[in-house]
Formats: C-alpha cells, structure tokens, sequence
C-alpha cells in the first residue's frame, strides 16, 4: 500500500509539472527546461505562480 501511494503522488507530480511547463512557458525567459525544474524541485503549484508572478512579457 505504502508504496503504492508513492508511485501515484510520484505520478501526479510528474504529470503536474510537465502540463506546467510545456502549456505555459513556451516563449519566456526561463523555457520549458527551467520552469520543469523548478516545478519538479519544488511543485507544479509553485511553478505556475512563478510564472504568473515574476516573469511577465
């Protein structure tokens, strides 16, 4: 059971992050790669607020 849940919350947050960075950032400063890795560092909810956030056209 245990490990179980953890492939599933691997799973979302993977799934997360890679929909936030290849729907979002297409043309900006920090790319798909680097918005990927701070979504996969951090989480996807806090790499969609630093797009939304910092880094404006």
């Amino acid at each position: 059971m245990n490990e179980t849940m953890i492939i599933i919350v691997f799973t979302l947050w993977y799934t997360g992050s890679l929909i936030v960075s290849e729907n979002i950032s297409k043309n900006d400063k920090l790319g798909t790669e680097g918005l990927f890795f701070i979504s996969m560092l951090f989480s996807p909810i806090v790499g969609l607020l630093i797009k939304l956030i910092f880094i404006k056209k």
